[in-house]
């Protein structure tokens, strides 16, 4: 989310394609789009959903992996960046509100705002901020660390973390009741990767991946996208089956669960084939890049007006059109409502850093 003096376009274009894979997820949402509660069950539609999940179900392990990867080598932190995210997340809110509430809703209601600036998806947003704050001491230690060591901790926390995390979570799932003091993570289990544990986790898989690059690790991108083409394969049959043995919803999955080791797995080759193909520096993928954090913010309120549940019941053919246009559509969108969000706070944003030189920045050493 930080702007870099060499913003390399094939990462930028992963930005956006990740971004609409955001979109596409709570499109198929239960509770968001209302896609998998429309969808017939055993459906070829049900299918594309359930492929569509696997694929983008990676999308925050994405992200917090490259935060790990372009700031390895950072030892400061601009404080005034969490302060700009959170005024978007408050004027995007608040703007949505107005004209969603008091233009064409009922009217100002204080508890209805509240709900607005507060919404479930913004947890993304204030675990980064803390990701964000710690990541340069996270970057001392593992400097501190030997090649050698680095190994041992990052295999001992996808131990933990991920593979004895998800053991955990499938013995609840099918024990069937919610089950306390077996997790790694927290006494209420392991929040199914949504915590500030698995952030870490992929960060330092961002910073091991730095470090197999600068070592001049080479990778052959045709066994990166087959291993990433059996990687999904394995996480839809995982889906499937448990809906099989269980006879479950197929949103209730245990696959689905950020701190799964195939979905991790999934994010780290999608990063790999991207970050090997070379597409050199394309401003136009980079301006629309930058619309990545603001289309996360926004894209929910479009999703009630685009008749996801008559779409759904259809054509198969017609369906998939759908999915991939309000994609598209929605995040260029927010690209025009942030382009002109940044013409208007740009100016703002540079004077108050201008007068908030000193103790503006968050360091453990000089890089």
């Amino acid at each position: 989310m930080s702007k870099r003096a060499k913003r390399q376009s094939n990462i930028e274009l992963l930005r956006i394609i990740v971004a609409c894979g955001v979109i596409i997820l709570h499109y198929n949402n239960a509770k968001l789009g209302g896609g998998f509660n429309a969808a017939k069950d055993g459906s070829l539609n049900q299918g594309i959903m359930a492929f569509l999940e696997v694929l983008f179900i990676c999308a925050v392990n994405v992200y917090v992996l490259i935060s790990g990867y372009f700031m390895r080598r950072s030892y400061k932190r601009d404080l005034l960046k969490p302060i700009e995210l959170l005024a978007q997340i408050a004027v995007f809110s608040l703007g949505w509100f107005v004209v969603k509430e008091l233009i064409l809703g009922k009217g100002f209601s204080g508890s209805v705002m509240f709900q607005y600036l507060t919404r479930s998806y913004y947890w993304f947003v204030y675990v980064f901020i803390a990701l964000y704050l710690i990541s340069p001491f996270i970057n001392l230690m593992w400097d501190a660390l030997s090649p050698k060591n680095r190994k041992a901790l990052l295999a001992v926390a996808l131990s933990l973390f991920s593979v004895l995390s998800i053991a955990a979570d499938i013995l609840q799932y099918y024990y069937g009741e919610k089950i306390q003091g077996i997790s790694f993570v927290a006494l209420g289990g392991t929040q199914s990767g949504y915590s500030i544990v698995n952030f870490v986790l992929m960060y330092l898989i961002g910073c091991y991946l730095k470090d197999l690059d600068e070592s001049g690790k080479k990778y052959q991108i045709g066994k990166l996208v087959l291993l990433l083409i059996l990687n999904v394969a394995a996480l839809l049959a995982w889906t499937y089956l448990e809906k099989l043995i269980t006879g479950n919803k197929i949103t209730s999955t245990t696959a689905w669960h950020y701190e799964n080791p195939l979905v991790i797995s999934i994010a780290i080759l999608l990063f790999l084939v991207f970050k090997n193909i070379n597409i050199g520096c394309n401003k136009a993928i980079n301006k629309l890049a930058g619309a990545s954090f603001p289309a996360y913010l926004m894209h929910v309120n479009f999703l009630e007006y685009l008749k996801i549940k008559k779409f759904v019941k259809g054509s198969t053919g017609l369906y998939v059109l759908h999915t991939i246009g309000c994609a598209i559509a929605i995040y260029l969108a927010c690209f025009i409502i942030y382009f002109i969000y940044d013409l208007i706070t740009r100016p703002l944003f540079k004077c108050i850093g201008d007068h908030w030189k000193k103790g503006r920045f968050l360091g453990v050493k000089e890089e």
